[in-house]
């Protein structure tokens, strides 16, 4: 038996422990921490004699710390085998239900500037209709869903905060832990990563990474191929420095970076019709070795890429791209939840035998507000033995 197997405490017997914050400026801050061990029934001695670095009268022994993996210990001292590498069968998520942050009249008025919609804004009880329908759909193919009770208003250091239902923003969960973005595509994204860090502190989620210093990379809104590779573009989304901060956390964790181009735009964005934003926008991977693509939006090289490792390229047509349906998500393989429309997506996706669940999300694709993938932050992922 490895010593991870003899620390571990059921999941069950967790127990809630408050404690609080008292800042300088006199306020306090509620908090809980998630322990692995029920204080009523904690047997400090017991708990020693099972730690292979313990002897009695003896120093611990360093070493073996220092020979443990995080990944190993994650669900023991942080809840949950945090991680939603590749595209397996997924199990929680965290998502945030629309509110007044989403409507505002200058997104209209300046739509270009918001990456908005010049149709106006959306009605708020369609648009929270339509994202409960889509929680509903998640949450009766077992997916535990994590909501977010976003601040009302959400002002940030360069006006409103925008898009705080684009839970994909919130980051990259992978491996046991979380990569934090540094938003590229609107300045009124930024001040969500205050609000999201928060979040996956309350959920216990480890941060492997802020993106800093000039590098931009928003990784939660990419794609993976398998649970060992990844992939996210350099686009208005991405620079080189923030792809290279991504790629030193995924090869210490084991993964692969793939780099795919896409295009951006400059003086206007053609009502949408102009380049592209995240990889979740041109590729989604539906089942294992085929991927739904739009390939007027990637290098050819990706698409060498592709067909290199043996992947069947399902292609959206351009008139179906703004149908949304590449902005799915994959609930295990060969089964994706997706936006109604793209009949010609549809049918393909079902000839090469991917069963779709479709959802009305028009209100929120009609104001530009988010897509399905978008309005996700993917937290666990059942991973290979």
């Amino acid at each position: 038996m490895s010593a991870q197997t003899e620390l571990q405490a059921p999941t069950s017997t967790r127990e809630a422990v408050p404690f609080r914050v008292r800042t300088a400026d006199g306020e306090t801050v509620e908090l809980s921490y998630s322990s692995p061990r029920s204080a009523a029934t904690h047997d400090e001695r017991e708990v020693l004699e099972t730690l292979p670095w313990f002897e009695p009268g003896k120093p611990l022994r360093n070493h073996m710390l220092h020979e443990t993996d995080f990944y190993d210990e994650v669900e023991q001292i942080w809840g949950r085998p945090w991680g939603a590498e590749g595209i397996g069968t997924l199990r929680e998520v965290l998502v945030s239900r629309p509110t007044e942050n989403e409507i505002r009249p200058e997104y209209a008025e300046e739509w270009q500037y918001y990456y908005s919609s010049a149709s106006g804004n959306a009605d708020l009880g369609r648009l929270q209709a339509q994202y409960d329908e889509y929680y509903a759909v998640l949450e009766s193919n077992g997916v535990r869903v994590n909501y977010i009770e976003p601040p009302v208003p959400a002002i940030g250091a360069y006006g409103w905060i925008k898009n705080l239902v684009t839970l994909a923003g919130g980051g990259l969960v992978v491996h046991g832990g979380a990569v934090l973005h540094r938003y590229g595509l609107g300045s009124w994204q930024r001040g969500r990563e205050v609000i999201w860090e928060k979040v996956l502190a309350a959920l216990q989620v480890p941060i492997y990474l802020t993106i800093h210093g000039t590098g931009i990379c928003e990784p939660g809104a990419g794609r993976w191929l398998d649970e060992k590779t990844f992939v996210f573009n350099e686009s208005v989304v991405a620079n080189e420095e923030g792809l290279r901060q991504l790629e030193f956390v995924l090869a210490n964790l084991g993964i692969e970076l793939v780099v795919c181009h896409s295009p951006g735009w400059y003086d206007s964005t053609g009502h949408g019709n102009i380049g592209t934003s995240h990889m979740d926008m041109v590729m989604m991977t539906v089942d294992e070795g085929k991927v739904l693509l739009a390939p007027h939006l990637v290098n050819y090289g990706f698409v060498r890429e592709l067909l290199n490792r043996g992947y069947e390229i399902i292609e959206v047509p351009v008139e179906e791209y703004w149908d949304l349906a590449l902005n799915g998500v994959t609930l295990s393989p060969g089964k994706v939840v997706m936006n109604a429309g793209s009949p010609t997506v549809l049918r393909e996706l079902e000839r090469h035998d991917v069963e779709v669940i479709q959802v009305d999300f028009s209100e929120s694709h009609r104001f530009a507000i988010a897509g399905l993938h978008c309005a996700t932050l993917e937290l666990v992922r059942d991973q290979p033995d």
